[in-house]
């Protein structure tokens, strides 16, 4: 009797060890991808774009009409397409939850908010496993040196760690529409420095270490 109960296990363990092996690996983050490699951008709205020529990539999907140029009101049409991702619910607001989903499911890289890692002996890192992240200060320009960016702006265009609390204006912990609106509003304001009106991808500014 016991060794048929032996016999029995050793089947189920090598039956369960075959299906591991078997399954195929977990895939990125959702996020669309650009070209292949191991570059990311993640764009002014927060959606990230994981390969090589991933700037480019946000730049032809929100060029709707594809002139080459992104307006204001492409600009936002695709911010308020990534407010839709983001609100799961469909509530028009994006709460604590879905910010979280977010920060682990949709563009974990971000949650990696110091720049450079510190010396042994001083400390954990910030935005370690089990932490909960720093919120970042509004108000973000782009002159910030690479060294100096945290987050998301490591990867993107705007000095803004976390554009989804970035967005949270009177920060109540909720992100409503209109507050996701005027973010896109003020986001494209940094962006257009000539004041045209306009964006081309010659004129927007050179992403961190690129």
């Amino acid at each position: 009797m016991q060794r048929l109960v032996l016999l029995t296990l050793a089947a189920l363990w090598t039956s369960a060890a075959t299906a591991a092996s078997a399954a195929p690996p977990p895939g990125p983050p959702p996020g669309r991808e650009a070209q292949g490699g191991g570059e990311i951008f993640i764009s002014p709205s927060g959606e990230p774009f994981r390969g090589a020529g991933g700037l480019a990539a946000w730049f032809k999907g929100a060029d709707a009409d594809a002139d080459g140029l992104v307006t204001l009101a492409e600009f936002e049409a695709d911010a308020v397409r990534m407010f839709g991702l983001l609100d799961t619910d469909q509530n028009r607001s994006i709460d604590g939850f879905e910010t979280q989903a977010y920060e682990r499911e949709i563009a974990p890289e971000i949650r990696s908010l110091g720049g450079a890692r510190p010396p042994p002996g001083a400390g954990h890192s910030p935005g370690a496993e089990g932490e909960r992240p720093r919120r970042p200060m509004l108000g973000m320009g782009r002159a910030a040196p690479p060294a100096t960016r945290e987050g998301a702006a490591r990867f993107g265009l705007l000095n803004e760690p976390h554009p989804v609390r970035g967005a949270d204006a009177d920060l109540s912990g909720r992100v409503s529409l209109e507050e996701w609106r005027k973010a896109a509003a003020r986001r494209f304001g940094l962006l257009d420095q000539d004041g045209d009106g306009v964006l081309t991808l010659d004129s927007l500014p050179p992403r961190p270490g690129a």
